[in-house]
Order: structure tokens, then C-alpha cells, then sequence
């Protein structure tokens, strides 16, 4: 089994960043979920960024970020933190929220690709687990009405090969501090805006990610699911019909840890709104949405609460 270690092809690129974003076509930018207004917008930041030296220089760096966390999946060293301040600003202004990031993203995806590879993941899995930084790019449209990547945070992530897309859920490596695990290594849960939830999909996610690490990732022994999420706050179960899909995933858990503020999350996931917001203008369409707002009207909060989960409970599937 390959080990993590970053071959040389990532830390000294045979392409620049100008070379990778001139052969970023259409077809490039579809494999990597971007949809059709993204694409377009995209091509046209790419030819301007092409013509500016200054900013070239900037992308090259934060690749070289990128490039040097591949493979190393508790790294604490944050690829995008010089990205931020004054420089931050400026940038922003001029090319959109978090645009920057994500050129260095588009031009690292080939190593990121290389390193799936090396480790024997198959180019499926490769290619719909490096598509949500298009699907990234969707949601910053649906939040900010606008092109742009404000989670380039998140998206580092899957950049150090550490996070794949298996069915209707995502899935990477990570430590863990909760009491019992003590800094041990857990496969860590996400729930992509990508479908129902329901009980047969993600037994099939959890059965594939089950297989996937214990075959790809064999030098990283886990036996526990995680998740954080405010989809394990208990109080879902008190608003939400006992059939629904989120309370059978719930219900999945045994909670561990302490509760953490969640109102943010809830209305991030559900609303796509960041900040400030005015509850009078969120949509009351569903059940879910009903008892969002509802009870932060009624002062009550939401709560982002960690849950794990034993692997031998969901037989392995390698597809």
C-alpha cells in the first residue's frame, strides 16, 4: 500500500500555475462540478488573473500551500492563512470573495488527483470527491448571489487527500480529542446538499467508506464514525415527524462531548445565510424550516453536537 508521503511531482510542479489555469477548459471545469454560470464567470477570471503578474505570483504561493499539506491529514498548518487581513480585502475587492483561493485550488487538483493515484483510489472516486469545490462555488452563489469561494477553509481538506465523496455522503480521516478517543484517528461524517437522507442511502455511505479506508488507508487504523453537526442536536427529534430522514440519522449516534452554539450552522445549511439575519425573511416551507425559525423567535437556540459511531454496525461494500 503507497504511504503519504509527498512525492516530489507535488512539491516541485512541472507546470506553473499559469500553464494548469490556461489548460483549465470547459471540459476541465465540469469534471470538477463548476455549473454552467460558475464556468463562465470562472473562464473570464482566468484570462484576467492570466494577464496579471502580481496575481499569478500570489496564486503560485497558495498552491505551493496546498501542494505541501497533501498527504499530511493532521497537519495544523493552514495553507490559506496569509490570506487574510488588508491583502485579504483587497483582493476581494477587486476579484470576489475567496477567488484567489480557489485558482489555487483549480491548479492543485491534478496533485491532489496524483496522490489518489498513488494511494490506488480509482479515478471515480477521485473525480466526484475533487467536484465539490464546483459544488463549493454553487453554494457561495446561493448565500452571496454571487461567483466567489468564502469555504475555501473547508476545502483544504479534501485537498490533502484526506476527505472522498462516497454515495450520499462525504467522509475523511481525522483525529478526534472526544473522551475514549483521546487524539485517535476516526472517519469523519458530512452531509453534502445532495439528495434525501435517507436510511438505505447512507447505511450504503457508511458500508463504502468502511471498505474504501480500511482497503486505501490501512496505515491509518480507525474503528469509529464521527460527525459534528447540528443535525445531532437532540432537539430536532421534539420538532421533526419521528419518521422523517434526520431523525433516523440522529438517531444513528451515541453523543458525546459537550453542545457548542449551532444557530449559525442551522441557518447556514437550511437558509444559505451567513450573519446577521432577519428571520422575517427566511422561507417557511417545510417542517424543518418551520421549527428553525420558530424557536429562535422563541429565544431558544441551536445546538452543533459530535456523535460516534461503531464501523462493525454497517457491513462493508466496496463498489
Amino acid at each position: 500500500m503507497p504511504t503519504p508521503a509527498t512525492s516530489s511531482a507535488r512539491t516541485t510542479p512541472t507546470r506553473t500555475a499559469a500553464d494548469r489555469l490556461a489548460a483549465a477548459d470547459d471540459a476541465a471545469l465540469r469534471r470538477l462540478g463548476f455549473r454552467d454560470d460558475d464556468r463562465a464567470e470562472l473562464a473570464a477570471i482566468i484570462e484576467r488573473v492570466l494577464a496579471d503578474t502580481d496575481r499569478l505570483a500570489q496564486v503560485e504561493e497558495l498552491a505551493a500551500a496546498l501542494r505541501a499539506r497533501i498527504g499530511a491529514f493532521d497537519s495544523e498548518e493552514q495553507p490559506f492563512a496569509g490570506y487574510a487581513g488588508d491583502e485579504r480585502e483587497r483582493a476581494d475587492a477587486e476579484w470576489g470573495i475567496g477567488v484567489l483561493p480557489l485558482l489555487a485550488l483549480l491548479v492543485t487538483a491534478d496533485d491532489v488527483a496524483a496522490f489518489h493515484a498513488e494511494r490506488g483510489i480509482g479515478r471515480d472516486i477521485s473525480e466526484v470527491s475533487l467536484s465539490d469545490l464546483g459544488q463549493q462555488a454553487w453554494v457561495h452563489r446561493r448565500t452571496y448571489g454571487e461567483f466567489g469561494l468564502h469555504t475555501f477553509g473547508w476545502l483544504t481538506v479534501a485537498w490533502s487527500g484526506a476527505l472522498y465523496w462516497l454515495g450520499r455522503l462525504q467522509f475523511n480521516l481525522t483525529r478526534s480529542e472526544l473522551p475514549g478517543i483521546d487524539g485517535g484517528w476516526v472517519i469523519s461524517t458530512h452531509i453534502p446538499e445532495a439528495g434525501p437522507l435517507t436510511p438505505e442511502a447512507v447505511a450504503e455511505s457508511f458500508g463504502r467508506a468502511r471498505a474504501f479506508f480500511g482497503r486505501y488507508f490501512a496505515d491509518y487504523p480507525t474503528t469509529l464514525f464521527h460527525c459534528a453537526s447540528w443535525l445531532l442536536d437532540p432537539q430536532l427529534v421534539e420538532v421533526l415527524a419521528p419518521e422523517s430522514n434526520m431523525v433516523a440519522f440522529q438517531q444513528l449516534w451515541e453523543l458525546r462531548g459537550e453542545p457548542r452554539d449551532g444557530d449559525g450552522d442551522a441557518l447556514f445549511f437550511v437558509f444559505r445565510r451567513r450573519g446577521e439575519v432577519d428571520h422575517t425573511t427566511l422561507p417557511q416551507r417545510t417542517s424543518l424550516e418551520r421549527a428553525i425559525v420558530a424557536r429562535l423567535n422563541d429565544g431558544g437556540h441551536w445546538s452543533v453536537r459530535e456523535g460516534v459511531i461503531d464501523q462493525q454496525r454497517f457491513p462493508e461494500l466496496d463498489r
